[in-house]
């Protein structure tokens, strides 16, 4: 076997090691990218906050000042006020109140009234006194009024996340009411245990009634990886079968004056989204978190500060303040990549900073695919070089160079970009090829050449020897009711299609025809209900409210209908794709929707009379020969829309009728348009006056306007010619029609 395919053997198996490493994720190689990653941080360093967040710190100074930690109530709603008086955004508190205060004052309080009450030692003004002297000592009521008066006022919480934490479920009952102002609005829930979504095994809540004051609530609890470092922050966390949102996140929809959406499928979470900001988060609703530099990173102000007027208006104004204790014998000291004494609060601030500014460090899903695609190409150029070249020096500088251009890469994406590219699988499998390439090529080649020194040394010239063994080849050596808009697709003659063409062939083809429809109700707002083989059914309006959703609808599915085109235009790498025709069906009204099905699986999903209309206008459009059909109802809720209204029908299975339109495109658009609609319009209305003559001749303008071809126009046409020979006794101008 020659020197070359033995290389490249052993480079190809390594290269498939290492690929077989990739898919398995063995945690020591996770864990060395996780280090890798922490350096990445510390190399870059400090980078600038976008500004807005600021910590306002339970720290050394504050508690020389105003005494040992914990402080009076009392003391946390003036600092509130001052917080508030200093025009703050938000205020946030890594801090949970989940005890009542009793203090001293107040116990010394309450037994003078007592005694004073059964002891008839004075009159009625000493009680009214003494309640307001009480009254006075209740701290919890000073902070909940301060909460309530601020208006802006986030409160954390915690969950109770391991199982020795947990508490029992009726516990955990209880305490689930007190936590709704942190729930959030979710489109569909990923079955409980598909996703490493953060779960609740117990709660540890505020006082309700500070709890009722606050704007919202918040969960602080943390993530960390397996090696105790935080890295990721969950936005979300499950508990009592409900979604919650975290303390950064809820300030976050406190300063945007808007809720988070969460969009889930059976895998996980697929979106948070807060209005038509998607934020970055992986399928447990985790972001990565950007860290911006060490502790201190983000303005720093004392709690006596504050307190004191030390700090006013001009540093706090219109600032995100989170109050958290940043004293490493009372605080929340957590371990980040830039090292082990990161107070808690400023994760917090991390993270919010990294959603005001979109710098959530990020990985896509289409990064594993790439990430693989690297580690085989770098394998395959070291075996290769290895294979080809005599030279191990070559071949280690190739390594070097492709080496460096990884690191080159990885450091981009990193500080510029903000996207986390793994360079442990591909660093490691160009060392690894590198050390097989470099090991066979020293037994083989070496050895050979050796071998050819030692035996022809003594025979040929050094300069032939040497070319002997640069070329060793030369010779041988051997639900809710709601209002709604619905939208269904269809595809035309879809089935007879996928019977002429292969079934792989199908399949691309579908896949590549729903993707694309699939964004595009995605970008209007819309919401994809199913799938039905190759129709699409959608609706807007739900499960959040969106403003003039008809006109949403009419959007999508004209930007379908062009899209569609555009792929009939240049996919032609697609069988099938010039054949593909779709008809959609649009209509808006009161329709039931929610999550519907058995108790063993159930979707969310619309259904009632509006949804069965809307699926045979879809029908209708066949009949009419027009791409996009809609009912009375949408089109009288839209006006920058243009529309021809076609026909007045009653469709199978309703007994009423409906008034139904063709939603214009460009085409319809300019004189020949408006002629065109004019004459149409004549027709339709002599034809339902019974003025059949009046009508064929309008009908035929209309059609001759278009060449023949306006379906609408040919089956009023066809209906005239069964009228003029048997009229209805009945004829109000309503076609029946019996099929769907």
């Amino acid at each position: 076997m020659k020197a070359g395919t033995r290389i490249l053997i052993a480079g190809l198996l390594m290269l498939a090691g290492m690929v077989s490493l990739f898919a398995l994720r063995p945690w020591l190689l996770d864990r060395l990218e996780l280090s890798l990653l922490d350096s990445r941080f510390r190399i870059r360093g400090a980078v600038a906050t976008a500004g807005r967040v600021v910590i306002i710190a339970i720290d050394e100074k504050s508690v020389d000042e105003l005494g040992r930690w914990p402080w009076r109530r009392s003391v946390m709603a003036r600092l509130i006020d001052q917080l508030s008086d200093a025009g703050v955004a938000a205020i946030g508190l890594d801090i949970v109140f989940s005890e009542p205060e009793i203090t001293p004052e107040a116990e010394t309080l309450q037994e003078l009234r007592r005694s004073v009450a059964e002891r008839e030692l004075g009159d009625e003004r000493v009680l009214e006194l003494l309640d307001q002297a009480l009254a006075d000592a209740e701290t919890d009521r000073l902070l909940a009024e301060s909460i309530a008066r601020s208006e802006r006022t986030v409160l954390g919480y915690f969950f109770r996340t391991g199982t020795a934490e947990g508490i029992d479920d009726a516990a955990l009952r209880r305490a689930l009411p007190l936590l709704r102002k942190s729930r959030v609005a979710v489109a569909r829930l990923p079955p409980e245990g598909t996703a490493p979504i953060l779960t609740c095994s117990g709660v540890e809540p505020n006082l309700a009634p500070l709890q009722a004051g606050a704007r919202r609530l918040g969960f602080f609890s943390t993530l960390r990886d397996r090696d105790g470092v935080i890295r990721r922050a969950p936005l979300v966390a499950l508990c009592g079968g409900e979604l919650h949102v975290s303390l950064s996140l809820a300030l976050l929809e406190v300063v945007e004056g808007r809720r988070a959406l969460v969009l889930g499928d059976r895998e996980g979470i697929r979106e948070v989204r807060l209005g038509d900001v998607v934020l970055p988060t992986d399928e447990g609703g985790r972001v990565l978190v950007n860290f911006r530099g060490p502790s201190g990173t983000f303005p720093h102000y004392s709690a006596s500060d504050v307190l004191a007027g030390r700090v006013g208006r001009e540093a706090l104004g219109g600032k995100i303040a989170l109050i958290g204790a940043t004293e490493i014998g009372i605080g929340d000291i957590q371990t980040t990549p830039f090292g082990v004494s990161f107070p808690g609060v400023e994760v917090h601030a991390t993270v919010l900073d990294n959603l005001l500014s979109g710098t959530v460090l990020r990985r896509h899903d289409g990064l594993i695919f790439i990430e693989l695609v690297a580690l085989i190409l770098l394998g395959l150029t070291v075996t290769l070089a290895g294979a080809r070249l005599r030279s191990a020096a070559y071949v280690a500088a190739i390594a070097a160079v492709l080496f460096l251009l990884l690191l080159g890469t990885t450091a981009y994406a990193f500080v510029a970009k903000g996207i986390w590219i793994n360079m442990t699988y591909p660093g490691l499998t160009l060392i690894m090829v590198y050390m097989a390439v470099a090991v066979t090529h020293s037994i083989t080649v070496e050895a050979r050449a050796r071998l050819i020194r030692r035996q022809f040394a003594t025979y040929v010239p050094p300069g032939v020897v040497n070319e002997m063994v640069e070329h060793p080849e030369s010779f041988r050596l051997s639900g809710e009711r709601r209002d709604l808009s619905i939208l269904f697709s269809d595809v035309r003659d879809f089935t007879r299609l996928a019977e002429e063409i292969a079934p792989e062939d199908v399949a691309r083809l579908l896949n590549e025809y729903l993707t694309p429809m699939t964004e595009i109700v995605f970008e209007t707002r819309g919401t994809l209900d199913k799938y039905i083989g190759d129709a699409i059914v959608a609706f807007w309006g739900a499960p959040l409210p969106v403003d003039n959703h008809p006109l949403r609808a009419c959007e999508a599915a004209i930007a379908m209908q062009e899209k569609l085109a555009q792929m009939r235009a240049t996919r032609h790498d697609l069988r099938g794709v010039d054949r593909l025709r779709i008809g959609i069906g649009l209509h808006s009204g009161p329709v039931v929707v929610g999550n519907m099905g058995s108790e063993l699986r159930f979707d969310y999903s619309v259904t009632g009379d509006g949804v069965n209309l809307c699926s045979r206008l879809e029908g209708l459009t066949k009949f009419y020969g027009v791409g996009i059909l809609t009912s009375e109802n949408l089109v009288s809720r839209i006006s920058d829309i243009p529309v021809r209204e076609l026909d007045q029908v009653r469709v199978k299975g309703k007994r009423e009728s409906v008034r139904i339109f063709e939603i214009l495109t460009q085409e319809g658009n300019g004189t020949l348009g408006g002629r065109f609609l004019e004459s149409y319009a004549e027709g339709l209305r002599a034809y339902r006056e019974g003025r059949w003559a009046e009508a064929e001749k309008a009908l035929q303008e209309a059609l001759a306007m278009r060449g023949g071809r306006d379906g609408a126009s040919l089956l009023l046409l066809q209906r005239l010619q069964l009228l003029k020979e048997a009229v209805p006794d009945d004829w109000d101008g309503i076609w029946t029609f019996e099929e769907k």
